[in-house]
């Protein structure tokens, strides 16, 4: 087993952009990590009804996680942003060796607007489940002039963590991004939202 997790950033140096419809696409890659040891086979799992028209089903699913293989449950989700799809974890043999790609929420198609964060509860949520760390996701030049990018953050979906992926804004004049992060407090971990702050 590596001693330490390794993300393989330069393989994705090359990610695209393009533009459809008149959108700007900017491509991005999760970094993917390269362990030795095989994933266990995947559990067998029933599908429930969906609780709304608007949640997901996210397959259950090996992830790495801490040095060590964990199961992910399969379950129902809603995006945490309105024009999110998920993108399915994926294990690949490389040369006698495992590779992985997180799963994770993306940007269905990004315009040049202002991005607007999901509302985050006043009061924070606390979860035991500390976060793994930050992906380094690889992302191209900016798609337009001025451009700020929003890094992507682990969202707590009441199951586990999950990886939200970042995205291009256009800029807030005045304003400069403050990203989402996770702060450790007495009774466990909470997320505070990222924000656009003077």
């Amino acid at each position: 087993m590596l001693k330490s997790i390794r993300y393989a950033a330069a393989a994705f140096a090359a990610a695209a952009m393009f533009t459809v419809a008149g959108a700007a696409q900017a491509q991005y890659v999760v970094p993917e990590v390269q362990v030795n040891l095989a994933p266990p086979p995947p559990r067998v799992e029933v599908r429930t009804v969906a609780p709304s028209a608007s949640h997901m089903w996210i397959n259950g699913h090996w992830a790495w996680r801490y040095g060590r293989h964990e199961w992910i449950p399969g379950h129902w989700a809603e995006p945490p942003n309105a024009g999110m799809v998920w993108e399915p974890a994926r294990w690949t043999a490389v040369g006698g060796r495992w590779s992985f790609v997180e799963g994770h929420w993306r940007w269905a198609q990004q315009q040049q607007v202002v991005y607007q964060p999901p509302v985050v509860q006043a009061q924070p949520v606390y979860v035991q489940n500390e976060p793994p760390p930050v992906i380094n996701e690889v992302r191209t030049a900016a798609p337009w002039g001025g451009a700020v990018w929003i890094p992507g953050y682990w969202h707590w979906n009441g199951y586990s963590h999950v990886w939200v992926g970042g995205r291009w804004s256009a800029p807030r004049v005045g304003y400069r991004w403050e990203p989402d992060h996770w702060v450790h407090g007495p009774t466990g971990w909470y997320r505070v939202g990222g924000r656009w702050v003077q």
